[in-house]
């Protein structure tokens, strides 16, 4: 998946995708020349782990 399927999928911007990238609290990033491509697996995955974190800890 693209940058920018990846941020409309997320609800944010294509800045907002590479700023995470960037700073690690985004898995799955493939830099191929100037374009960075996400694996859908490895983003699912990273997010239903976020999501299980986030209603331990409440």
């Amino acid at each position: 998946m693209t940058a920018d399927e990846l941020a409309a999928w997320l609800h944010c911007s294509r800045r907002a995708v590479y700023d995470r990238v960037y700073r690690g609290q985004l898995p799955g990033a493939l830099r191929v020349g100037r374009r960075l491509y996400f694996m859908r697996e490895s983003v699912i995955a990273f997010l239903r782990d976020s999501e299980r974190r986030s209603w331990r800890s409440q």
